[in-house]
C-alpha cells in the first residue's frame, strides 16, 4: 500500500525541522505504537529514507520458539538464517539423550551456534541453542575471502588429487566443503539481517543492494566448491602426462578467472572484468578441442576426463558470474 503525506515544517516559516504523519493503520494496527515510542529512520544509499518501528538495542535477543518433533534439521536451519539469536526447541514429551545429540549434529553445520544450558536439568522438555557470533567479530566481506579461499585451495587440491591419482586424499578434500558451507550460511545470515534491520546494515556497510549481489556470489563460490569436490570423488588412476599437459591450461584459466572475479568484488577494475568476460570465451573453444580430442581417442571411453573438464567449464561459468555482479564504486 502507498500512501502520500506533505512534508510540514514545524516551528512556523522559520522552523528548522519537518515532519510527516504517518498512516494510523500502519502506527496502530500493524505495529501497536503509541505516542513516545521510538522508532528507527535509516537513509539508504539510494537517499530515500525507512522508518524501522523494531529498533534493536545493543544486548537485545531475536527468540523463536520450535517443536522438535516436526521437521527440525529444516526448521534449525530456516531460523538460522532469519537471525534469530536465541532458538528454543520444546517438546511434548521428556527429550532424549538420542535426540540432544542429534540436535547437537544438526547445528553444527551452523558457525556459532551452540546449545546453552539455561533450562534447568529436570525439565527435559526444552533445549535452549544460542547464535554466538557478533555481525562486527565476523564481517561479510572477511568471511566471503574466507570462503573463497578455501574453495579455491579444494579446486587446486581437487586437480591435483584427480592427476595424480591420489585417492587417499580425496577424502580431505571432501572434509573442506563442511566448511565452505558453515561460512555460507553465516553469510547468507547477517546478509538478510542487513536487508531486514537498517542498524545492522549500517553497522556491516553494506547497503540491501549490494546484499543482494553478494548473495549471489557466495552463492557461486559454495557452488564452486561442490565442483571441486565432485572432481575429488572422480579420482581413480593417474592421467596420462600427455593429457595431464593438455588440462593444465585450462585448470590454470579457470583458477586465474575465479581469482579475479573474487578481487573485483570488494575493488572494482574494469580490466580485470574484460579479461573474465574474454578469458570465458577462450575457455569455452579450448574446452571443445579437448572435448573433441578424448572423444576421438579408440582405446577406451573418456568418461571421467569428459565429466572433469565440464566441471571446469562450470567453474569458469561462475567465475563469469561473479564478475558480472561487480559494479563501479562511486
Amino acid at each position: 500500500m502507498v500512501n502520500y503525506r506533505k512534508l510540514q515544517q514545524t516551528g512556523g516559516e522559520k522552523g528548522s525541522s519537518f515532519s510527516i504523519i504517518l498512516p494510523k493503520d500502519w502506527v496502530k494496527k500493524r505495529w501497536d505504537l503509541s505516542k513516545g515510542d521510538s522508532v528507527v529512520v535509516a537513509e539508504r544509499e539510494d537517499g530515500c529514507l525507512i522508518i524501522d518501528p523494531r529498533p534493536q538495542k545493543p544486548g537485545d535477543t531475536r527468540t523463536t520458539v520450535i517443536q522438535i518433533e516436526h521437521n527440525l534439521r529444516w526448521e534449525i536451519t530456516s531460523k538460522y538464517l532469519l537471525g534469530f539469536d536465541e532458538i528454543r526447541v520444546v517438546s511434548g514429551t521428556p527429550i532424549t539423550n538420542l535426540q540432544r545429540l542429534e540436535l547437537k549434529r544438526m547445528i553444527s553445520r551452523f558457525v556459532a551456534l551452540e546449545i546453552t544450558d539455561e533450562i534447568e536439568e529436570d525439565d527435559r522438555h526444552e533445549i535452549v541453542v544460542r547464535c554466538l557470533v557478533d555481525p562486527s567479530t565476523l564481517p561479510v566481506r572477511k568471511a566471503m575471502r574466507r570462503m573463497n579461499l578455501i574453495a579455491s585451495r579444494m579446486l587446486d587440491d581437487a586437480l591435483r588429487v584427480y592427476f595424480d591419482g591420489a585417492q587417499e586424499s580425496a577424502e580431505d578434500i571432501i572434509q573442506r566443503d563442511e566448511e565452505v558451507d558453515r561460512l555460507f550460511f553465516l553469510i547468507v545470515r547477517e546478509l538478510r539481517s542487513a536487508v531486514q534491520y537498517p542498524r545492522i546494515s549500517e553497522l556491516m556497510s553494506i547497503a540491501p543492494v549490494e546484499a543482494l549481489d553478494l548473495r549471489l556470489a557466495a552463492q557461486y563460490i559454495e557452488r564452486i566448491a561442490d565442483l571441486s569436490v565432485d572432481i575429488a570423488r572422480t579420482t581413480e588412476n593417474a592421467v596420462e602426462k600427455s593429457l595431464v599437459k593438455k588440462m593444465e591450461p585450462i585448470a590454470n584459466r579457470v583458477r586465474t578467472m575465479l581469482a579475479k572475479s573474487v578481487e573485483n568484488l570488494f575493488k572494482f577494475d574494469s580490466k580485470k572484468v574484460t579479461s573474465v568476460i574474454k578469458g570465458e570465451k577462450e575457455l569455452i573453444e579450448d574446452i571443445a578441442k579437448i572435448r573433441q580430442y578424448l572423444l576421438s581417442k579408440s582405446n577406451r571411453e573418456p568418461h571421467t576426463e569428459l565429466f572433469v573438464i565440464d566441471c571446469l567449464l562450470r567453474i569458469g561459468e561462475a567465475a563469469k558470474d561473479i564478475v558480472d555482479l561487480a559494479l563501479p564504486q562511486n
